[in-house]
């Protein structure tokens, strides 16, 4: 909507109209919201100089080359080499006897899974095994009849529990150097010492992968994808499905080609659930105008005052972020910012960086805030371990309440002498404003004047210059347009909020997170009486549930390739050196800033699926003795803190610096790693506190 060149045609008021335009129009309008923003969202990535730069020819020669090697590797190893199938088969193992099984061994090596009444505690710790009864398996070469063994594995002891019932999956990987008698036959043994018959089920993979460099093959994609990121070489979604595809063909360059059915069992579909739903709520809320109301009210309490509004607006920021998913949330508010920014005079891109800070601290306080908690919450292990909403958000409230009063003195201190200093493109958009003001129609004029003569004598805040006209520009054309949707969103608000905290209840085991955010999308569609779907689902950030399902199956393939479990090992070697009362505070230490740093510098989403899965592995590891629940407090706290870290540590980053960029603003690596890596620290100093306080001194998760 152009407003002040609808009421005066003949004057050029072109850059206010992009101001007033970045604010969403009515609820009743029947164009998209994305057609209605003054410009497309465009990475900096695209942008191409007015004149030839040889530099910048060569630049784009080079990228477009890597870009090139890497399909060309990918695309050559998935069209060369297809999946093998795995052998499955039952085998039942009698009573003091051997049973042989032939197997096709082309390689060196064979993977064989057992599953069964399998005592996993035996299998690792090898403790009192006395008078238990196991199974034996080698893989053998033998003679064509089977009778002349030519040379054999170690042998695997499975030891077998009593209870034929229970059902537990062990894997061995087995290296066996072939013989020079072509007559030799491959068989696995099984010998059984067991008083009774057993059953178990053998899954055979005669292509594992053996590999020496694993790790380093991890690194270097973890590497690449963050080097395409932060050079904006490419779209980060764009980098991520390379990055995954790459991974999946080095797997099947080694010999471990995952199945179409693997690949997506990688995705975790209950996340993707979450955060889908979460979008369409918010989607639907923003056409009430209740975002705008409240940037409206935090311009009135604050009397125009920058540092009151800045508190003010990154404490709405950090309470919305709490239920609603923050990257949305910061679509919603990233332009309110903007447009008081520049009622104010003060620095945008600085309003921003805090803005989304506290997106982040705010969304790490529940289950739904942040995607690498959406990541943790959903995660079965978590689950098993009785972590609910309500747990989560109880354990995580002293930490996030610490880093937000926190934060606001860390904001002071770095930017106090900076937040005043305007940019040139801010100026000029600040002096077509105050022109624009003393052409304001009669009616807001007057509604400015009455609000001045209402103003107390003495008020507890004297107000700003131009404080009362603002006001009454911004209460003429940005307030709640749609009473009725809004009390129908809040009444689907409501269910969520109940549906969350019930879910530890026996009778809504089957509200998880995931299926709940549907199920109050579908309720919210119904009331608000959405004729076309497409409106809303034009709203949705696909390209964001993109990145993260592509982080997912890049960090299945990054703990295949081995970079979990090397990763473990040196974290267990650490915690190993202390004594045993001292583990529990040095594992915390460890999960919390390793996390924070790779967070800040690889980006929380995919950290938070690898060092979860450490946190998983350290758990079930019977050389130390560290709790889970302690190392899961630590992963949220590492995640969503370093995600402030730099530009790319948080996917809210990449979209405030995107929607600053749609404004004429500009959000620089180094410009965010300056205010925002002293709030990481701090924040995460905090967390480090609390959580040794919690749990070394108070042992909190025994509770």
């Amino acid at each position: 909507m152009k407003f002040m060149s609808d009421i005066f045609p003949g004057a050029n008021f072109r850059l206010i109209d992009e101001v007033f335009q970045a604010w969403p129009s009515s609820h009743q309008s029947s164009l998209p919201r994305r057609l209605r923003m003054p410009e497309q969202l465009e990475p900096n990535y695209l942008d191409e100089p007015e004149t030839f730069s040889f530099r910048r020819f060569v630049f784009k020669i080079i990228k477009i080359g890597v870009l090139l090697l890497i399909w060309g590797f990918f695309t050559y190893v998935l069209v060369r080499i297809s999946t093998v199938p795995e052998h499955t088969s039952v085998v039942t193992v009698l009573p003091n006897e051997t049973q042989l099984s032939r197997i096709k061994l082309p390689n060196d090596a064979t993977k064989i899974t057992l599953s069964g009444p399998i005592d996993l505690n035996l299998l690792k710790n090898k403790g009192d095994a006395k008078d238990t009864p196991f199974v034996g398996l080698r893989v053998e070469w033998r003679d064509r009849d089977l009778n002349e063994t030519f040379r054999r594995s170690k042998m695997w002891t499975i030891y077998l529990l009593k209870d034929d019932s229970l059902f537990k999956a062990a894997t061995n990987t087995f290296k066996i150097k072939p013989t020079a008698n072509s007559n030799a036959k491959a068989v696995i043994s099984l010998e059984g010492r067991n008083e009774e018959p057993v059953s178990l089920l053998m899954e055979v993979c005669s292509h594992p992968m053996i590999t020496d460099y694993g790790v380093l093959y991890a690194a270097l994609l973890l590497l690449g994808l963050y080097i395409l990121i932060v050079f904006e070489l490419t779209d980060r979604t764009f980098a991520a499905l390379l990055m995954a595809t790459t991974g999946i063909a080095i797997l099947t360059a080694l010999g471990n080609r995952p199945s179409l059915e693997n690949i997506i069992a990688w995705i975790d579909f209950e996340t993707l659930m979450l955060l889908l739903g979460m979008m369409i709520l918010v989607a639907i809320m923003s056409e009430t105008g209740i975002f705008d109301w409240m940037a409206v009210l935090a311009y009135r309490i604050s009397k125009g005052h920058p540092w009151p509004l800045l508190i003010l607006l990154s404490s709405i920021t950090a309470i919305m972020s709490c239920v609603l998913d923050n990257v949305t949330m910061l679509l919603l508010m990233a332009p309110i910012a903007i447009r008081l920014c520049e009622a104010m005079s003060v620095q945008t891109p600085l309003v921003l960086i805090v803005v989304v800070m506290y997106s982040n601290i705010g969304g790490t306080l529940t289950p739904v805030g942040d995607p690498p908690n959406v990541i943790i919450a959903t995660n079965p292990v978590v689950i098993g371990q009785g972590i609910d909403f309500l747990v989560f958000t109880l354990h995580m409230l002293p930490g996030v309440l610490m880093a937000l009063i926190a934060g606001f003195g860390v904001f002071y201190l770095t930017m106090r002498k900076s937040l005043f200093k305007l940019q040139d493109r801010q100026i000029e958009l600040a002096a077509e404003r105050e022109a624009n003001r003393r052409r304001m129609s009669a009616e807001i004029s007057a509604r400015a004047l009455e609000m001045r003569d209402r103003q107390p004598a003495k008020p507890c805040l004297k107000p700003s210059a131009n404080y009362f006209e603002t006001l009454a520009h911004l209460e003429a054309h940005h307030r709640i347009r749609n009473k009725t949707l809004l009390i129908k969103c809040m009444f689907t608000l409501v269910f969520v909020v109940i549906c969350f905290l019930l879910h530890s209840l026996p009778f809504m085991a089957g509200a998880t997170l995931g299926w709940v955010a549907m199920l109050a999308a579908f309720l919210l569609l119904i009331l608000a009486k959405m004729n076309d779907i497409e409106e809303i689902l034009d709203q949705v950030e696909w390209s964001a549930l993109l990145f993260l399902a592509a982080l997912l199956v890049l960090t299945e393939a990054v703990a295949q390739l081995g970079f979990i479990h090397w990763l473990s090992e040196h974290t267990v070697s650490v915690i190993m050196s202390v004594e045993e009362k001292h583990q529990t505070t040095v594992g915390i230490l460890v999960i919390l800033w390793l996390t924070a740093f790779l967070a800040a510098f690889v980006g929380n989403v995919p950290v938070t699926t690898m060092m979860l899965r450490l946190t998983i592995e350290l758990h079930h590891n019977d050389a130390i003795s560290v709790p889970h629940t302690p190392l899961i407090w630590a992963l949220s706290y590492g995640a969503c803190f370093g995600g402030n870290g730099t530009l790319i540590g948080a996917s809210a980053n990449v979209v405030a610096a995107a929607i600053a960029h749609q404004y004429g603003y500009k959000i620089s690596f180094v410009q965010f790693f300056i205010y925002g890596f002293p709030m990481m620290l701090a924040t995460v100093s905090l967390a480090t506190v609390y959580l040794l306080i919690a749990h070394s001194v108070f042992t909190w998760h025994k509770t």
